[in-house]
């Protein structure tokens, strides 16, 4: 059973008026506000030699790039903290430090939560509200045929950011990012926008995520994707998780947002209602080798 089999399984228990299917990066709440949560795993989402700053910021990080896939700003976290012995006072004052300094960069105060010890691994999950602010909610659901595929910034940096990692480079670029993602709050708003994901899964597999709930297809053009380092794996680049950038469908009478790039168009549905890649045979062919985050 794969993680989206196990997540279709669930959607009986689901409110139909919030729940959007179980399709979204959130959930709907009443009076225009969304809700989300995300979890990191020791071992599964982090090295486990990041420092605690480092994991506080992408704790809530990740949380904060859901929230702004739909549209919304985030505003309050209640966090769940399940903590080995190796988190001594020490290590909870640092966590408290990168809390706070993520807080402040992403307007966020924290509501509550529980804690918890554990024989290990060191799990961390957050939930996190956000509001709509009167703005029009990006669903999964929403693109429609003709719509342009964008992006949002550069992609790859996080798979990139992941092998630096685990090769000990953990002071370049990539590594950075890796650590301590960014979430595109400045693209909150954009006009035009039918659907949306968060890139956390990988590109090509988070555009799938939006043609399956949508019932379309798309085009993926490889050639234009704006790679973080065009001279490294493109493939691993394409299909690497942990970007936190946007992918998003665009009306073609839309202003393309500064700093996004065209690199697809949606189409009729296809096959299986995914995503046909487009460019040099070798890079489709390196690409369809590889595949996006699953958890299971």
């Amino acid at each position: 059973m794969s993680e989206f089999d196990f997540i279709h399984d669930l959607k009986s228990l689901s409110d139909p008026n919030h729940a959007l299917n179980l399709e979204d990066d959130a959930a709907a709440l009443p009076a225009g506000d969304v809700i989300c949560t995300d979890t990191l795993v020791e071992s599964v989402h982090f090295l486990g030699r990041e420092t605690p700053q480092d994991l506080a910021h992408k704790l809530l990080a990740v949380n904060v790039s859901d929230v702004v896939a739909m549209n919304a700003r985030p505003t309050h976290a209640l966090l769940n903290l399940t903590l080995p012995s190796y988190c001594d006072p020490t290590w909870r004052a640092g966590f408290i430090e990168g809390l706070g300094q993520a807080c402040e960069l992403f307007s966020v105060q924290v509501l509550g939560g529980d804690t918890t010890r554990s024989p290990g691994p060191l799990v961390l999950s957050a939930t996190l509200l956000g509001m709509l602010e009167e703005r029009q909610m990006w669903r999964r659901a929403g693109a429609r045929v003709g719509d342009l595929v964008c992006v949002g910034g550069t992609i790859g940096r996080g798979a990139l950011g992941l092998d630096d990692m685990m090769t000990g480079t953990t002071n370049s670029a990539a590594a950075l990012h890796f650590k301590r993602p960014m979430p595109r709050l400045d693209l909150l708003g954009c006009d035009g926008v039918s659907g949306c994901a968060d890139v956390s899964d990988g590109l090509v597999a988070d555009l799938a995520h939006i043609c399956r709930a949508s019932g379309v297809s798309s085009t993926l053009d490889l050639s234009r994707i704006p790679y973080a380092d065009p001279s490294a794996d493109w493939a691993l680049q394409a299909t690497g998780g942990d970007d936190y950038e946007l992918v998003f469908t665009l009306s073609p009478t839309a202003s393309l947002p500064a700093g996004c790039t065209v690199v697809g168009e949606i189409v009729p549905i296809q096959g299986d209602g995914t995503v046909a890649l487009q460019g040099p045979a070798d890079m489709i062919e390196a690409t369809l080798a590889q595949s996006g985050y699953e958890h299971f």
